[in-house]
């Protein structure tokens, strides 16, 4: 029997076998990618469905986030767009559509795309008229106007001896007008539905993606119902909420469970997970395939600084950055500096706003717009978190930039890859003590720096870290959906 042909040929360099699971390239169905029919959704409840592949490439993706997508603002958000400009300049139409833009953004009444944004990538802002990279809102602009010529009718007809009926407040109408509180990790509201919806069947898409667990529930929407389901999951979200929970108080109770985050992944074909470790977590309650795609970066090493008297630390005001560097400067700055009083802690992001503690020493400079000259600058940097969930997207920033690092544990559960390239304290002291040797000896600085980008060279190019997911959308090709018949 002769082997097709297909077969015959050489698997690519991304398709070869990968031991330490970084990134492993799967089909949606768990069988080689160019076999067919595949099968996706069939876990044996009323709404599974059998899918066929068709010849016909998949050519347009709808990503749906709260999240900001701007590569600027977070790690997350620079996470969501590397890989939403992998795809679109991997021959892919994509498309995203931001249901929560920031305010200051709206009340521009126009605003500009800065060119950061992949061009190639359709931005889609609720309430905004777009014009090429420029989104006009009209709302802001009228309503406004609006409430203003009411006014002056009415004050005009109040001269007049006129009376105008007025509504009277009580608490009941104040709830009534009142737009319906939302939790971070809530499933998608009423309007945000309506949002999709619309956008989804002008755009008909033939993947839609939900970023973060709790938006899956937008795969029950009619126009979505066909498509192939993707969930972009950043962290196994009820471990964040669980951590936070304990954090606010021993009576507190998490936004979200276990539970929750199963039921909400069970409606998707496909997880994105950005470490091998939470790919595990996911399989162990998912019936979903689950794709390791951690957030890619290039090498970048600047010049290396000899002499350097600065640290730095990079985060935003999320909790774990919080806890984090409260502890590091509470219990471990006072013993650097005792022994380096001339040493600088410069912190750059939005956790400055977060941090009530201004020690000595330390520089806090808020939101930058290019932290390349603060990484080449300062030579080493400090991840003192005590809690972490998924990837820390700042300690691989930094490790591609050429930087010594200093970390806890718990940053490095989600980057495997990076636990013998950097320096592992467990406790104030030897955190402490790992700052100062390393600021005293720019020898040993320079090999954690160069064992740090090696390990990125190794394990997060761009290839890397998305060839696989494309491949999988790629051959999961046209997908026609029938309902599956009861056996």
């Amino acid at each position: 029997m002769s082997v097709p042909l297909k077969e015959r040929l050489p698997k690519p360099p991304w398709a070869q076998p990968n031991h330490d699971n970084v990134c492993r390239p799967i089909s949606l169905s768990g069988i080689p990618t160019h076999a067919a029919p595949i099968r996706l959704g069939a876990r044996g409840h009323p709404n599974s469905c059998t899918r066929r592949v068709s010849p016909f490439p998949m050519r347009s993706i709808l990503i749906v986030t709260r999240h900001t997508p701007l590569p600027w603002d977070d790690g997350a958000g620079a996470y969501l767009h590397d890989i939403a400009s992998y795809l679109a300049r991997g021959g892919f139409r994509v498309q995203v559509l931001w249901l929560a833009p920031h305010d200051h953004i709206r009340w521009k009444k126009i605003w500009r795309r800065p060119d950061d944004f992949d061009r190639k990538i359709k931005l889609h802002l609720p309430g905004a008229i777009r014009l090429g990279s420029w989104y006009l809102f009209p709302a802001v602009l009228w309503l406004p106007f609006q409430a203003r010529t009411k006014d002056r009718i009415k004050r005009l007809l109040a001269k007049l001896g006129f009376r105008t009926p007025s509504r009277p407040v009580t608490a009941q109408n104040k709830r009534a007008s009142a737009p319906p509180s939302t939790g971070w990790m809530s499933p998608p509201t009423e309007s945000e539905n309506a949002l999709v919806e619309k956008v989804a069947e002008r755009e008909s898409p033939d993947v839609v993606v939900a970023c973060y667990a709790w938006l899956c529930p937008i795969f029950q929407l009619r126009p979505l119902q066909k498509k192939v389901h993707v969930c972009l999951t950043y962290d196994v979200a009820w471990k964040r909420a669980a951590l936070q929970a304990k954090n606010r108080g021993e009576t507190s109770l998490p936004e979200i469970t276990r539970s929750d985050e199963s039921r909400w992944l069970e409606t998707a074909d496909l997880l994105i997970a950005i470490s091998s470790a939470d790919a595990d977590e996911f399989r162990l309650y998912s019936a979903a395939n689950v794709v390791v795609a951690p957030k890619a970066f290039l090498a970048q090493a600047g010049e290396f600084p000899v002499n350097t008297q600065r640290l730095l630390f990079v985060g935003s005001g999320n909790s774990f950055n919080v806890d984090g560097l409260n502890w590091f400067l509470e219990r471990v700055w006072p013993r650097v500096r005792a022994h380096l009083p001339d040493l600088i802690l410069d912190v750059c992001g939005s956790i400055g706003e977060a941090i009530a503690s201004r020690p000595s020493g330390v520089i806090f400079h808020g939101r930058v717009s290019d932290l390349k000259p603060f990484y080449h600058r300062s030579g080493i940097v400090i991840v003192p978190l005590l809690e972490a969930t998924g990837l820390n997207i700042k300690l691989v920033e930094a490790a591609a930039h050429g930087c010594a690092i200093v970390a806890t544990p718990a940053p490095l559960e989600g980057a495997h890859f990076l636990e013998e390239a950097v320096i592992e304290a467990h406790d104030e002291i030897s955190f402490a003590d790992a700052v100062r040797r390393l600021v005293e000896n720019p020898g040993e600085r320079k090999t954690v720096a160069n064992r740090c980008l090696t390990a990125v060279r190794d394990h997060l190019s761009p290839a890397t870290c998305y060839s696989p997911l494309v491949t999988i959308l790629s051959e999961s090709r046209h997908i026609e959906t029938s309902r599956m018949q009861s056996v």
